[in-house]
Parts: structure tokens; sequence; C-alpha cells
């Protein structure tokens, strides 16, 4: 029987954030340009292949798959896109992710990379997932969870392109998927690690800090995402819808905006997609860095009081005093004015901000994947016999 992998697969608006068993987590930026050949010869047998670090950078696939409507067309997908100076697909502001062909390219791009990177010299490799994915609060319902895991299930081919000529072809086999909603996908891993074992977070408790598991806490997971943010409820990993709720907005709006002001400034060295925005933002070493900062501080800030103030009535409106967990791109962009804005408020108190935050729902998804009642849900839908048969 073929080891079944267990992944947590999180679609964000401006990058999809994978994390697999016993991987360290990779982002891909969700995007793509359909590949029209080249408008020069390339002499292909003087160049290598990719190395296994690099690959999630150069991704240039051909993907067989009936959940896609570009089915069995090459796809440049990520951060290549940037490099090789392409025109790309992105996703709208309020795209639907449970409908969009974007998630599922980029998503199967990632789990082919993940499965050549452990046998980078193989032509031919066959993988079994069993995967966690997510969906905002404000578009997630069962049937549009449901539709979200099923296109994902079943068989994807995926033909890598090295740029010596060889390709790599990997079948993916997604055996189960599930969907939570985006943020309470995140409280798997704030209350559990991988090993199902309960995590320990430092609280305040009076004057003192001490270390606290959340599995029977009131926990508010404030998911700050590009497109849209969620205020999700938690009792440990229990989900309470009726006090979660998700606002139609994140940082993307925002960062459009700034990169609008700075494409009219800099008419000669524009910023053309969000790929690029975040590449620039994030890399303290490039030399517009220091200048897209700056400009950005003003619309930052203005995002971060809009969102404080949020965050502080949500607590307030709740009967239990929450432990606050601020998650998501947005919140890795925004960290540092909106704490400060918090803090000036004096309303930080068992607020936290995550380590990698941008991780913080693929790896509660992973967490997800890995746990008892994931595989019982897949014992119940897929059938005990037809699982233990599997096994022998």
């Amino acid at each position: 029987m073929a080891k079944v992998l267990k992944a947590g697969v999180d679609a964000g608006n401006n990058s999809l954030k994978l994390a697999v068993q016993d991987q360290e987590p990779m982002i891909i930026p969700t995007s793509y340009y359909l590949y029209v050949g080249e408008s020069s010869d390339q002499f292909t047998s003087e160049q290598e292949d990719i190395p296994p670090k690099e690959l999630i950078d150069n991704i240039d696939v051909t993907i067989t798959s009936a959940a896609i409507s570009t089915n069995g067309m090459r796809h440049i997908v990520g951060r290549k896109i940037l490099t090789d100076n392409l025109k790309s697909t992105e996703l709208e502001k309020q795209s639907d992710k449970s409908t969009d062909d974007i998630p599922v390219i980029v998503a199967l791009s990632g789990l082919a990379v993940s499965a050549m990177k452990q046998q980078p010299d193989k032509d031919t490799l066959r993988v079994n997932y069993d995967i966690g994915l997510a969906l905002p609060i404000a578009t997630i319902t069962p049937e549009a969870a449901a539709r979200q895991a099923e296109r994902f299930t079943g068989t994807h081919t995926v033909v890598y392109h090295h740029p010596s000529g060889r390709s790599v072809t990997v079948h993916i086999m997604i055996e189960y998927a599930k969907c939570l909603p985006e943020g309470a996908a995140a409280a798997w891993g704030i209350v559990y690690n991988q090993k199902g074992e309960l995590a320990k977070r430092k609280v305040e408790v009076g004057n003192q800090v001490a270390s606290r598991t959340m599995e029977d806490k009131t926990l508010l997971v404030y998911d700050i995402g590009a497109g849209t943010t969620e205020k999700v409820v938690l009792h440990g990993v229990k989900f309470l819808p009726k006090q979660s709720s998700g606002l139609n907005y994140g940082s993307k709006e925002t960062l459009m905006e700034v990169q609008a002001i700075w494409n009219h400034q800099n008419p000669r060295n524009t910023i053309d997609t969000m790929v690029e925005f975040e590449d620039i933002f994030f890399d303290s070493e490039h030399p517009r860095h220091n200048s897209l900062v700056q400009l950005a501080k003003p619309a930052l800030l203005q995002l971060s009081n809009q969102l404080s103030t949020d965050i502080i009535n949500k607590i307030d409106d709740m009967k239990d005093d929450p432990f606050v967990f601020v998650i998501g791109g947005g919140a890795a962009v925004l960290k540092d004015t909106l704490h400060a804005t918090l803090n000036k408020k004096g309303r930080t108190t068992n607020v936290t901000f995550v380590q990698r935050p941008l991780f913080a729902n693929a790896t509660g998804l992973l967490v997800y994947a890995l746990s008892p009642r994931f595989q019982a849900l897949k014992d119940k839908d897929l059938g005990v016999a037809a699982n233990a048969e599997k096994a022998k």
C-alpha cells in the first residue's frame, strides 16, 4: 500500500500556503500564466535541471485534471511569472475560491513539487494525499465545502518541465479531502501540535505570565487575509458559527491602492502584480523596499485603525474574555502598525500575533488532517472496509 501523506492547503487571494507532513511549509503566489511557446530557440542541452530547493520558484507544468477548465494545458505558476516578466492571471478580490481554477492549479503544482523534492532523480512519481482545505467564513456553506473537497478528490497528473528538456510526471491521488472555515482551521494548530498533543501557549493571568493549553478556552482567531478577514470564535477547536463572521475586505484592496499610487509616481518602475509588490515589500534588501514601505505607511495605518476598532468591538461583544490570535498574510503586513494601535488603546492583553502568521491556516489544516477526527470522517465517508482493504 502506498503511504498516504497528510497536507494542509490554504489557498489565499495572494498566495497559496502548503504544509505537508514532515516537510517545511511552502508558499506559492496565487497566479498563473498559460504557456504559449518560446519567442526564440532555447539551447536546452546546455541547461541543467532545476535544483530541488529551487523547484518551487520555477514551476512550469502541464496539468491534467478534470477539476480545471485549462485541463491538459501548460502553466507557468507563481514566482516564475515574475522572474520571466510575464503577465499573470490572479484571483479577484472577491473571487469564489470554491469554483475558481487558480487554487487548484497552484495547489496541484505545490503538491507535485513537494513529491519531487523528496525524490528529485525520478522521472515518474506516484503520491497519495489526504488534505485539509479552507474557505472564507463569508462564502463557506455545507454545499461549497463539499464542492471544494470533491473537486480536489481523485487523480490528477502534473508534468514538471525542466529547462534541460527533462520532464517529471507526478501522479497525484487525493484519497480524501475535507474543508473547514478559514480561521477555524488555524485553531487546530493553536490547540494541538502535529503529534496530536496539546500545545501550551503563554498567557497573562493576573499580573503573571503562565503556560496554558487551549482545548477548553474561548478563542477568537482574527484572520486578516488578502481578500477577506475572518472573525472566528471557537471553544478549543469547536467552531461556533453563530458567533463568527467575516469581513469582505482584507489587506489586498489597500495594497492595490498603494500599488496604483506607486505606479503613478514611478511610471518607469511600475509594480505590475501583487507578486512583485510583496517581493519588494518583504525583502528588506530590495533597492525599492524602503521607498515602498514609506509610501504604504499611511494606508496601512488607516487599515490598522479600522481593524483594531473591529477587534476591540468583537472582544467587547463577547461574554467571555477570549484569547485572541491574529493570523494571516495581512497580519504579516500589518503587525507593527496594528500592534502599536492596539497597544495605544490598552487592548493587547492575551492578544497574540502568532509566529509565521502566513502559515497558520495551512499548519492547522495539516494538524487537522493528521487528527483522529479526520480519520474517523474518512472511514465513515469512504467506508472502513475500503480503507482496511487499502492497508493490506
